[in-house]
């Protein structure tokens, strides 16, 4: 008579390699083609939207006094075949545009930098600290809507930092980081649009002294 011998039966080795797998996923994830260091980094206060075929990033309105700055944002025309050209801003009850026709041009794969000479004029109802709405136009149909601050120009928004943007107001005294910059009458403390800090306080004045441990016009 044949006897049959059993042997052990070996485990299977699917289900280790298929947990392997699961581990080593997301470490694959992050050596795909988007690497992080090829998108666009944008440091600062604006507001950015990349929705449509233009990026809209850093978008801000500089002002050096109430109801009166310019639109800037960097444009990032993402198609590779398109010629777009930027039209303009839709006028609003807040914002609206000093020309209406802007007409700059944003070559395939290309960017426009409005924080210079091409920084679009606005007046409107707006005061530095607001979050006001804007509406770009493009060639292609887009239509990109953003909510966005109302900054002075001070730190990287200043005259040092962006020389080619021309402000309304005109004289360089009036430029708020100047030695003549707006002082606010009531106190003697620096007003809204100066990049300056609190002069020193006349003596006999009865403004209140800082609390124990506070700078002098401190923060």
């Amino acid at each position: 008579m044949l006897h049959s011998s059993s042997r052990p039966s070996r485990p299977s080795r699917l289900p280790l390699l298929a947990v392997g797998a699961l581990l080593a996923a997301p470490l694959l994830g992050g050596c795909g083609f988007e690497y992080q260091t090829d998108r666009v980094n944008t440091i600062g206060a604006g507001v950015n939207d990349r929705a449509g075929t233009v990026d809209v990033l850093g978008s801000v309105i500089i002002a050096g006094e109430d109801d009166a700055g310019v639109f800037a944002a960097n444009l990032v025309n993402k198609s590779t075949t398109e010629e777009i050209t930027f039209d303009g801003l839709q006028p609003t009850d807040q914002v609206q545009p000093a020309d209406p026709e802007v007409g700059l041009e944003l070559p395939a794969s290309g960017m426009l930098n409005l924080f210079g000479e091409d920084a679009v004029a606005v007046e409107g109802d707006f005061t530095a600290g607001d979050f006001v709405p804007v509406t770009l136009e493009f060639s292609n149909g887009q239509v990109t809507t953003l909510t966005i601050p109302v900054v002075t120009p001070c730190r990287q928004y200043s005259p040092e930092v962006l020389p080619d943007i021309t402000l309304p107001g005109g004289e360089p005294s009036d430029i708020p980081g100047d030695e003549n910059a707006e002082v606010d009458d009531t106190d003697g403390l620096p007003g809204k649009y100066s990049c300056e800090y609190a002069s020193p306080i006349p003596e006999g004045s009865e403004t209140e002294e800082p609390a124990d441990g506070a700078e002098e016009g401190g923060q």
